[in-house]
């Protein structure tokens, strides 16, 4: 299997949103083994390839579960003949706890030590939703499938990429954002400078909605950390409904 290799962040637009998607992050070439592969040929590649955990594919390429440290870890630690054994067996029965180690620790291949419960995130996935996944669900990494098939792999490396970007980076994107009619409100007169991430905006748009719609475009560019908005208005809403049309926390 192919090692590794990381991929640069993009950006995409879609309307006015600026957003970065699991697949712009993504590891595509992914190390997986298959459900029969030994219990010798799963430390290998942990070790070979330096990564903590292996995906488990079948001979189509779905995802049928992952084998992690933690489960080879168990054959070397609960095998062997020990008080020390016996007395955690015994107090798991006891106390109720799960005794699936027990399992592992006799595992051959594959299919006999993986979990089949997966939690997966989609390559379409902006890249804060699949953040609060892996945070809340406490995981290193998260296998991406896309209609059952592995296709990538995301660390919580990889989801820190849109924000290792220099100013001068996030400037240009912000040039070319302003610049671009169909991304922001007609007849602002705005520019952005940049500092450690934060953005200050300066100058002025036609109507107050405008502002709030600016903001929010500008947010979602890779690598913005904050919003100084200095911006005000050259007019008043031509209709006092349009203002409702642009609410800041909706762009």
């Amino acid at each position: 299997m192919p090692a590794t290799k990381e991929h640069g962040a993009t950006s995409e637009v879609a309307g006015t949103r600026y957003s970065v998607k699991v697949r712009d992050v993504m590891t595509t070439e992914v190390v997986t083994v298959g459900p029969k592969a030994a219990f010798g040929e799963m430390v290998d590649a942990l070790l070979e390839h330096d990564i903590s955990g292996l995906p488990v594919v079948d001979a189509q390429g779905a995802l049928v579960g992952i084998v992690t440290e933690a489960d080879l870890i168990a054959k070397e630690a609960y095998t062997g003949e020990g008080r020390r054994r016996h007395l955690g067996m015994l107090r798991d029965l006891l106390r109720g706890h799960d005794t699936s180690w027990v399992k592992k620790a006799a595992a051959r291949v594959a299919a006999d030590v993986m979990t089949t419960t997966v939690d997966t995130v989609p390559p379409d996935e902006d890249v804060t939703v699949a953040a609060r996944r892996m945070l809340d669900g406490r995981h290193k990494r998260l296998p991406v499938c896309a209609r059952g098939r592995l296709v990538g792999i995301v660390s919580r490396h990889d989801l820190l990429k849109p924000f290792h970007r220099s100013d001068a980076q996030i400037e240009a994107d912000l040039r070319d954002l302003l610049a671009e009619p169909l991304r922001v409100p007609e007849e602002h007169k705005a520019a952005a400078s940049v500092s450690q991430g934060v953005v200050t905006l300066r100058g002025t748009t036609r109507f107050p909605s405008d502002i709030g719609v600016l903001v929010a475009v500008v947010s979602r560019v890779p690598g913005v950390i904050a919003v100084d908005n200095c911006l005000r208005a050259r007019e008043q809403e031509a209709d006092p409904a349009t203002a409702s049309l642009h609410d800041p926390r909706d762009p």
